[in-house]
C-alpha cells in the first residue's frame, strides 16, 4: 500500500502517514505541502517521504490526503536536513521547524507564471578602497573562490566602508556561479540596499521581508530554486530560502537582537547561517561597528577569523561625543537640554540635517493621578499605559490593548492627571513648536504602517525634502545621509539599568551606532548625549569609540558572573491567569530539574523561580527559571523536561536557548 509520510506544524515530534487518493497516485509528492485531516480539523503539511509498502496495522484506518498544495517541490534536501537540525537544537518539532523555514501561509499564484529569463548585468564601480577594505575583500574573495568553510567577522567602525566590501564578495559569489543572501536588521534598511544592489547586479536580486505579499514569497521561491534570482537581500526569514549554489552569507549589524526568533522555534539566525555554511561549504560574513560580546570573543578565541576596519573612509574623523550630564538640572518645558537646543539650532542654520533619537514611542510613558498618585496601568500586564496625544488614547505596547483617555482617577476620582516622561510624540511637538518652518519626518512603530514609509524617509531625508528625522532604534541602524552633522541622544538611560546581563551591551550599541549616523560625508559630526549618569563605563567608552576597551571590561564581567560566551543560558517562562498556579508549577518545574541535575552531578547552576519582569502580560502571570551550564548538558534537562511534565489546563511554558534577554 502506497502513502505518504507527512509532518505536521503541531509540537507532537513524529510523522502521520496517509493514503494517497487515485488522482494523486501519479503525481509526485515527495517535498510538497498537503491538506490532510487531523482530527476534527484539516491542516495542511509536508510530505518527507513516500513509502511504497506500507505495512498497515489493521486495526488503524489511515485517512486520504485531501489535497495536493504545490505544483512542484518546495522542499530540497538541504532544508530537509536543516529542519532536522532545527527541531534538536531549538526543542521543537520537525513540522514546527518546517513551518518556519517554508511557512504554510505561501501562496501559490492562481495563474503560474512562466519565470523569465534574467540577464546577469553586474557593474563594478572601480573605487579607492583602503588597504583595510583590500585585505578583507582578498580574504573573503579567496575563501569563496576555493570552496573553504570559513567565517569571518568584519569590525569596522561606522563608515569604515564595510557595505562595499559585502558588495566585492557578492560579486565574487556570483562570478563564481553561486548565491548570495544578505541579511539586514531591519526592514527599514531595506529601500537603500535595494537600491545599491540593483544598480551593482541588476534584476538577479530580490528582496525578502514581512512586507512581501505571501504570492510575491511563492513566486521568489519558484525564481530561487530556477536559479533566476541570485542575491535575496531581506530580513532574519530570509535564511531559509533554498539556494542550492549558497556561496556567502553576509549579515550586517550582526549585533543586533531582530536575529533573535523569540517565538517558537526560538532559533538564532547567525546559527542557523553558521549550519547552512558548512553544510554549502561557503563564506560567513558577520559586520558590525559593536560586534556582540560572544561574537566577538569566538574571532579573539580564532573560532571566526577577525579582520579589523578602525578608520573611516578617507580616514575622516568620527563625530566627537559629548555627555549632558542631566543629574542636576531642573524640569523644563522642553525635552531638549539648552546645549543641545541650541546645537539643533545651529546646524539648521546652517540646512545640514540632524537625527533625534529617543527608544520610546508615544508622547509620555505614563499618566498619573494629580491627588493619589495612582499610575494608570494596562488591565491585562503589569506596566503603565503609554499616553499617545495624536490620537489621544492610552496604549500598553506590550499587548496592544487601547482604551480612551480616562475622564477620572479609578482609585480617587480626581480629574486631573499629570504627564510624566518623554516619548516620541512629545519630542516632535517640542521640535514643531521650536522650529515651526522645519519637516520633522518621525520614524517609529506607530508611523511606519507599510513599506512605502521606510522608502519615503530614506528617499525623503536622501533629497533634503526633511530637515530633521526623529525616532526610535530604527533610526540607528544603517541609514547613510551626507547632510546629517548632529546627532542628539534624548535619553540615553533607557536601557542602561534593566535587570539583564545585556543592559551596558545595548547602551554602548546604541550609542554608538546612533552616533555613526552623522560626519560620514564632508561636514563633520557631532553627537550630544543626554543622560543621568555620564560617568557610567558603557557611557564613557561610548564616548571614546572604544569598543576593544569595552569589551575587555564587559568580558571580565561576565567571566566574573558565569555569563555568555563562558556559559550557555536557558530561559523557562511558565504562564497562568493565577498567580498562584503560575508559581506553584513553576515551583514544580523547579524541583525536577534541581534533581535531574543533582542525579547527573552536571554543573548547572538554577536561579529561581522568579517572577519576570513585566510579572504580568496579557493577562498572564509569568514566572522564571534560569539555567546555566554547557548547553548539551542543558539541552538534556531540558528534553527530560519536555518528555515528564504534562501541563494543566490553563498552563503555558516557553523554553529558550541562550535568549536574547532575561526580562
Amino acid at each position: 500500500m502506497k502513502v505518504a509520510e507527512v509532518v505536521l506544524p503541531v509540537p507532537l515530534n513524529k510523522s502521520f502517514y496517509y493514503t494517497i487518493p487515485e488522482e494523486f497516485k501519479e503525481k509526485e509528492l515527495k517535498y510538497r505541502r498537503v491538506s490532510v485531516p487531523f482530527g476534527t480539523r484539516n491542516l495542511d503539511g509536508y510530505v518527507i517521504s513516500v513509502i511504497e509498502n506500507y505495512q498497515q496495522d489493521k486495526k488503524i484506518k489511515l485517512k486520504n490526503i485531501k489535497n495536493i498544495i504545490d505544483d512542484a517541490e518546495i522542499l530540497t534536501n538541504e532544508i530537509s536536513e536543516l529542519a532536522k537540525w532545527l527541531s534538536q537544537t531549538y526543542l521543537c518539532s520537525i513540522g514546527e521547524a518546517l513551518a518556519t523555514i517554508v511557512p504554510i501561509s505561501l501562496k501559490v499564484p492562481k495563474k503560474n507564471s512562466k519565470i523569465k529569463k534574467k540577464k546577469i548585468k553586474i557593474s563594478d564601480p572601480n573605487f579607492n578602497m583602503t588597504d583595510y577594505q583590500k585585505t578583507a575583500v582578498e580574504k573573503i574573495e579567496k575563501a569563496i573562490k576555493e570552496n573553504t568553510n570559513k567565517t569571518f567577522l568584519i569590525h569596522g567602525v561606522t563608515g569604515s566602508g564595510k557595505t562595499e566590501v559585502y558588495l566585492k564578495s557578492i560579486k565574487t559569489a556570483i562570478d563564481n556561479n553561486k548565491s548570495a543572501i544578505f541579511l539586514l536588521p531591519e526592514i527599514s534598511l531595506t529601500p537603500q540596499f535595494i537600491s545599491i544592489l540593483n544598480k551593482r547586479f541588476g534584476d538577479i536580486v530580490a528582496l525578502w521581508h514581512s512586507g512581501v505579499t505571501t504570492i510575491q514569497k511563492y513566486k521568489i521561491f519558484n525564481a530561487i530554486r530556477a536559479g533566476e534570482i541570485k542575491i535575496v537581500v531581506g530580513a532574519r526569514s530570509a535564511i531559509f530560502l533554498p539556494f542550492t549554489n549558497l556561496g556567502l552569507i553576509i549579515i550586517d549589524e550582526e549585533h543586533e537582537n531582530t536575529y533573535k526568533q523569540n517565538n517558537k522555534p526560538c532559533y538564532d539566525t547567525k546559527e542557523i547561517a553558521l549550519w547552512r555554511a558548512k553544510y554549502n561549504n561557503s563564506v560567513t560574513v558577520l559586520g558590525s561597528a559593536t560586534p556582540s560580546i560572544e561574537t566577538y570573543y569566538s574571532a579573539k578565541t580564532n573560532k571566526y577569523e577577525l579582520l579589523e576596519m578602525p578608520y573611516r573612509i578617507d580616514k575622516k574623523d568620527m563625530p566627537s561625543i559629548k555627555m549632558l550630564s542631566l543629574r542636576n538640572v531642573k524640569t523644563t518645558v522642553s525635552v531638549f537640554s539648552k546645549p543641545m537646543l541650541q546645537a539643533i539650532k545651529r546646524a539648521l542654520a546652517r540646512r545640514e540635517q540632524v537625527i533625534i533619537f529617543l527608544n520610546r514611542r508615544g508622547f509620555s510613558p505614563s499618566i498619573i493621578c494629580k491627588k493619589c498618585d495612582t499610575v494608570i496601568q494596562c488591565p491585562d500586564c503589569s506596566v503603565a499605559m503609554v499616553y499617545h496625544k495624536h490620537p489621544e488614547h492610552l496604549e500598553c505596547h506590550y499587548c496592544g490593548k487601547q482604551m480612551k483617555f480616562p475622564l477620572k482617577c479609578p482609585h480617587c476620582g480626581n480629574k486631573e492627571y499629570k504627564v510624566i516622561g518623554m516619548a516620541t510624540q512629545r519630542v516632535e511637538e517640542d521640535l514643531q513648536n521650536l522650529f515651526p518652518h522645519t519637516k520633522v519626518f518621525r520614524l517609529d512603530r506607530d508611523t511606519a504602517t507599510s513599506k512605502q514609509v521606510y522608502t519615503e524617509v530614506y528617499e525623503g531625508i536622501k533629497n533634503e525634502e526633511y530637515s530633521i528625522l526623529l525616532g526610535t532604534q530604527m533610526v540607528t541602524k544603517g541609514f547613510d545621509f551626507p547632510r546629517v552633522s548632529l546627532v542628539c541622544v534624548v535619553d540615553a538611560d533607557t536601557s542602561l539599568y534593566l535587570p539583564d546581563f545585556r543592559s551596558s551591551e545595548r547602551t554602548f550599541q546604541l550609542i554608538t551606532q546612533v552616533a555613526g549616523r552623522c560626519g560620514r560625508a564632508d561636514i563633520k559630526g557631532k553627537v550630544l548625549v543626554q543622560t543621568k549618569y555620564p560617568e557610567n563605563y558603557a557611557l564613557d567608552f561610548a564616548q571614546k569609540y572604544d569598543y576593544k576597551k569595552f569589551y575587555e571590561q564587559e568580558i571580565e564581567i561576565r567571566k566574573e558572573l558565569s555569563y555568555p560566551p563562558f556559559c550557555n543560558i536557558a530561559k523557562i517562562t511558565v504562564r497562568n491567569k493565577d498567580n498562584q498556579k503560575s508559581l506553584e508549577f513553576t515551583e514544580k518545574i523547579y524541583k525536577i530539574t534541581e534533581e535531574e541535575i543533582s542525579n547527573k552531578s552536571y554543573p548547572v547552576s538554577i536561579l529561581g523561580p522568579a517572577q519576570s519582569y513585566i510579572s504580568k502580560l496579557n493577562g498572564t502571570y509569568r514566572w522564571q527559571i534560569i539555567l546555566k551550564g554547557d548547553r548539551k548538558q542543558l539541552k538534556e534537562i531540558l528534553e527530560y523536561l519536555q518528555s515528564l511534565i504534562k501541563l494543566p489546563s490553563g498552563t503555558f511554558i516557553n523554553i529558550e536557548l541562550d535568549p536574547s534577554d532575561l526580562l
